[in-house]
C-alpha cells in the first residue's frame, strides 16, 4: 500500500499530462486542417485569377494582332494605290512624248511636204479624238 501512497501522484500527473497532450494533439489537426483549407482556398483563388488575366492577355494580344493586321493591310493597299498612280502618271506622261514626238513628225512632214493637207485629213478621220 506504501507503494501506491508513492506512485499515486505520479500515477496522476502522468494521466494529466497523457490527458492534456492528447487534447493538445486534437486542437493541433484541427488547426492543421483549418489551415491547409484556408491555404486550398487561396491558391484555388489565385489559380482562377490566373486564368483570368491569361485569358484577359490572350483577349489583349488577339485585339493587337488584329489592330496590327488592319494596319499592315492599309498599309499594303496605300503602297498599291502609290504604285497605281506612278504607273498611271508614266503612261500619260510616255503617252504625251509619243504623241508629241509624232505631231512633230506630221508637222515636220507637212511643212517639207512629204504630207498633203488631203493625206492630214485623212488621218484625222481615222483618229478623230487625237
Amino acid at each position: 500500500m506504501e507503494y501506491v501512497k508513492t506512485f499515486l501522484p505520479y500515477l496522476v500527473s502522468i494521466f494529466t499530462a497523457w490527458l492534456a497532450y492528447r487534447e493538445a494533439t486534437k486542437k493541433y489537426k484541427l488547426e492543421l486542417d483549418k489551415l491547409e483549407q484556408s491555404h486550398k482556398n487561396d491558391l484555388e483563388k489565385l489559380m482562377k485569377q490566373h486564368e483570368i488575366d491569361i485569358e484577359n492577355l490572350k483577349e489583349k494580344h488577339k485585339l493587337e494582332m488584329e489592330m496590327k493586321d488592319k494596319e499592315y493591310q492599309h498599309e499594303i493597299e496605300m503602297q498599291k494605290l502609290k504604285s497605281q498612280s506612278n504607273i498611271e502618271e508614266k503612261n500619260k506622261e510616255l503617252e504625251g512624248n509619243a504623241l508629241y514626238g509624232v505631231m512633230g513628225d506630221v508637222f515636220k512632214d507637212l511643212i517639207s511636204g512629204k504630207i498633203t493637207k488631203s493625206q492630214l485629213e485623212k488621218l484625222q478621220k481615222q483618229f478623230p479624238q487625237n
